[in-house]
């Protein structure tokens, strides 16, 4: 983590990240907002399914955000092939986007971050997403994240950014981790991966350790390049 610079003038970036990262793991204990901000995990998620779909020559129909964080993608392919690898590429998607927008956190190149997820938010609203919390959402979000890019100051943006930032990282490891487990004690309701499992006529437990080493790989790479080193607090 040898780019980051200071966010406070004075403070330890350490210091100032992982009281951030506290931060983020109490917000995501308090009722109503916690859901509200985890829906940026699902809205990564499902764009990662549309995504896919359309670079493989497939379709992406419709997204929908719903207010319980759940959600869900209408994509249409002419191969079963595809059709594995659109229901593959939403963890993994969201994880890595986290990971992406930590990166820029950690750059201070959070007005870039925030036109990022601007971009994804209107293209959202504008092309997929049909159902009313989703179009709430998007919008609410949007002003949001505007708000925070145009008249926040300098350092409370920046911060605010490595907030955001960090509660989508958590939220991809928790709900990565919730996926599995139902893939392992209740295969029929693993969502994604039970239809992987239906497509390749391989048993959902399998696919489960599939993404749990692939959700790993992710995680040690975004802790060990852009988190700082815990001993830096003690120095």
């Amino acid at each position: 983590m040898t780019a980051i610079t200071t966010y406070i003038e004075g403070l330890d970036p350490a210091l100032v990240f992982y009281a951030v990262l506290i931060l983020a793991f109490v917000l995501l204990r308090i009722p109503v907002l916690n859901n509200y901000f985890r829906t940026l995990n699902t809205l990564l998620h499902e764009s990662g399914h549309a995504l896919m779909a359309i670079l493989l020559s497939g379709e992406a129909l419709e997204i929908k955000l719903n207010s319980n964080t759940s959600g869900s993608a209408l994509t249409k392919t002419n191969s079963k092939g595809k059709a594995f690898l659109i229901s593959f590429s939403g963890y993994p998607f969201a994880a890595l986007s986290s990971s992406g927008l930590i990166a820029l956190a950690v750059n201070q190149q959070y007005r870039t971050g925030f036109f990022i997820l601007i971009s994804i938010a209107i293209i959202n609203l504008i092309v997929f997403v049909r159902n009313t919390y989703g179009i709430f959402w998007l919008i609410t979000f949007t002003i949001l994240m505007l708000l925070a890019n145009w008249y926040a100051h300098a350092i409370t943006a920046s911060v605010f950014f490595l907030f955001i930032s960090l509660i989508a990282f958590i939220e991809g490891i928790t709900s990565t981790a919730q996926i599995v487990l139902l893939g392992l004690t209740k295969p029929s309701q693993a969502g994604d991966l039970y239809n992987m499992a239906r497509m390749s006529k391989i048993p959902v437990f399998f696919w489960a350790f599939v993404m749990t080493a692939t959700l790993a790989v992710i995680l040690w790479f975004t802790i060990s390049i852009f988190f700082p080193p815990v001993d830096q607090l003690f120095t």
